[in-house]
């Protein structure tokens, strides 16, 4: 050390700041200064020293000598400078940091955990991690990475977890476990959203997991949700939410705006529900909702009453304000039912019996299950009836107001049952287009339809014409050409303009080209076209002038209170003047009074039906009744 200057032993940079130093110890500025600062090592390398100067003067005052305490600080200050940049490493680290203490509560997080997250440092810290839990991993994929830190330390995988506003995203995680005299201290998760990496893979899930319109969970999810619960033995509602006549919504107006009111719909769902509740869309027209706490039928039937509030405002769509409303199907799990499929079948027993009884809603009971049963066995029965030709036609006369006498015939299916007895229409057609038998059925009654016509034609009757009921899904599935039908109506020898085809308004409203192919088929060879229940639809005039149609059939409900309902009755007259308008001729349905088949006829209704003037018949009995109007049997008319 002696003859070095002091220089000699600074580092260059350090030299500078010292020599204003001693400038001002020597100007009696201070008495002692303490530096940090680099020194060179003997070996040529720097070392951090911490120095203490005094200037010592002698008896005039005058400097003499530096007296000065060294202190090696190169460990502490490398130490510290190593803290320093670990925690600009922890702030500007683009991986979120995540440390919990050995209870698993959050203690510290970095910027990025905010940033990708969204939760803030105060939001998160005192939680546990669960509050980013997605719900996608069971109970299982965590306890398995508990044991992984317990037994080895560390854990790394990629995990779905779910920011502040819900949202789910993929994460890469790396868990450590701290450990001090043997026992965990702390943890430190470190994670990067992926979401970027992984936008295909994540394209994929989402297409698989969520429906693409409404953006809720679809079926598949709504089930793997359910399917946790139920294995957690939680207690919940699930409930099952239809549409009522969305199919009608669909096909009077057009499918954007179906679409358009199914994202209005889901909206408005997703408003009335809790954050816990879950909403998904589980079909066309279908919701399910999976509700926790919920333990009696009383809560769940208040919560099924809050979600039906929805539809009480009109859907603005389409520059027009549009009614809906839905039905609702309500199980409760464990009192119903603990695994998940059996739980979605339960809901959906209930709503189907909701809508058969034109109820809101309606909750599971046991005796649903029998009724599936019963309904399960009546459709294996019927389609053993359809193969068996054991159903039967019964006919409706369908009156000349003008001659007075039976100038057509509604095709009426019949089914007894040996067991139940009469089976109502109402009931096993709907059973048959469910069980895909429609048909078959449809099938057997143009049969047996054109060959009782055809007898009737050889007995005296040349002039009848029948009308047959054919349902959408009929129309769906035949050729073009209708040449199934056509053929039938051939081999009987028939004239087909004494068939008379009635369609739905549903089907009416549709107007897709194959059905319009179809139907132009059925009128070039010579058959007519009917509209069977005019105006219990979303009916629309303007169809009626763009198609071919030849009948229109007036349902009963225009009738029921005519002519002492002055509304009533200007609405009915209105709507004949219409249809006489548009060169087309009106069936009323419905005939019950004297009263109302003389307003009929004095309004110039060209055709009437209904019990007044006969209930349907069978063969037999109908060539009685059609020898009696023939020989002389009138309409009973009030002069």
């Amino acid at each position: 050390m002696l003859h070095r200057t002091a220089a000699e032993l600074h580092h260059p940079e350090d030299w500078l700041r010292s020599l204003a130093s001693y400038g001002e110890l020597v100007r009696g500025e201070r008495s002692a200064v303490t530096l940090e600062k680099r020194y060179r090592h003997k070996q040529g390398h720097d070392l951090w020293g911490r120095v203490t100067l005094t200037l010592v003067r002698n008896d005039r005052q005058e400097p003499e000598h530096l007296m000065l305490l060294l202190e090696n600080i190169d460990d502490a200050r490398r130490h510290a400078e190593q803290l320093k940049l670990s925690h600009r490493v922890y702030d500007n680290l683009s991986e979120a940091i995540l440390v919990c203490d050995a209870e698993s509560r959050i203690i510290s997080v970095n910027p990025a955990f905010e940033r990708i997250t969204g939760y803030l440092s105060e939001e998160a810290c005192g939680q546990r991690p669960s509050l980013l839990k997605s719900g996608l991993h069971d109970e299982a994929f965590y306890a398995d990475m508990y044991h992984t830190l317990s037994r080895v330390g560390i854990w790394r995988g990629e995990v779905w977890n779910k920011r502040k506003n819900g949202k789910l995203y993929p994460q890469q995680l790396m868990i450590s476990a701290l450990r001090e005299g043997g026992k965990i201290t702390q943890y430190i998760a470190i994670f990067s959203d992926i979401s970027q990496t992984k936008l295909a893979e994540q394209k994929i899930a989402t297409q698989a997991n969520y429906d693409n319109l409404t953006g809720l969970p679809n079926r598949w999810l709504f089930s793997r949700s359910l399917t946790r619960f139920c294995e957690r033995g939680e207690r919940f509602a699930l409930m099952v939410l239809d549409l009522n006549n969305f199919k009608a919504v669909n096909n009077s107006m057009d499918h954007h705006v179906g679409d358009a009111l199914l994202r209005e719909v889901s909206d408005r769902l997703v408003s009335r529900v809790r954050t816990e509740d879950l909403v998904a869309r589980i079909g066309g027209d279908e919701f399910a909702f999976l509700v926790p706490g919920i333990v009696s039928r009383r809560q769940a039937e208040v919560f099924a009453k809050q979600v039906q509030g929805s539809f009480a405002r009109p859907f603005m769509l389409a520059n027009q304000q549009l009614y809906v409303t839905a039905t609702i199907g309500v199980t409760l799990c464990p009192s119903d039912g603990s695994e998940s499929d059996e739980l979605l079948r339960n809901a959906e027993q209930a709503l189907f019996a909701a809508k058969r009884l034109g109820r809101p809603l309606d909750s599971y009971c046991a005796s649903m299950r029998e009724e599936v049963r019963q309904r399960h066995q009546m459709q294996q029965d019927l389609a053993e009836a359809i193969k068996q030709e054991q159903l039967t036609m019964a006919y409706q006369p369908i009156w000349d107001n003008r001659s007075g006498r039976v100038a057509k015939l509604e095709a009426l299916v019949r089914w007894y049952h040996p067991q139940w007895g009469q089976v109502s229409p109402a009931d096993f057609i709907p059973l048959a287009e469910e069980a895909g038998l429609i048909q078959s059925l449809g099938a057997l009654v143009l049969w047996q339809s054109c060959r009782d016509l055809a007898r009737l034609q050889s007995s005296g009757f040349p002039e009848l014409q029948m009308s047959i009921n054919r349902s959408t899904l009929e129309f769906q599935t035949i050729d073009p050409q209708a040449s199934e039908w056509l053929r039938v109506i051939e081999h009987f020898e028939l004239n087909p303009s004494d068939i008379i085809i009635e369609i739905t308004e549903s089907l009416l409203m549709e107007s897709s080209d194959q059905h319009r192919i179809r139907i132009e088929a059925l009128r070039q060879a010579g058959c007519k076209l009917a509209i069977d229940d005019f105006g219990t639809g979303y009916s629309a005039l303007t169809y009626l002038r763009t198609f071919p149609v030849d009948l229109v059939k007036i349902d009963r409900s225009f009738v029921r209170h005519i002519p002492f309902n002055e509304q009533d009755s200007l609405l009915l007259d209105g709507i004949i003047n219409i249809v006489h308008n548009l060169g087309m001729q009106v069936v009323i349905e419905g005939v019950e009074t004297r009263e109302q088949l003389n307003f009929l006829c004095h309004k110039g209704c060209a055709f009437t039906q209904g019990y007044l003037l006969s209930r349907p018949l069978a063969f037999d009995d109908l060539v009685n009744y059609l020898e009696l109007n023939r020989n002389g049997m009138s309409l009973p008319i009030v002069s």
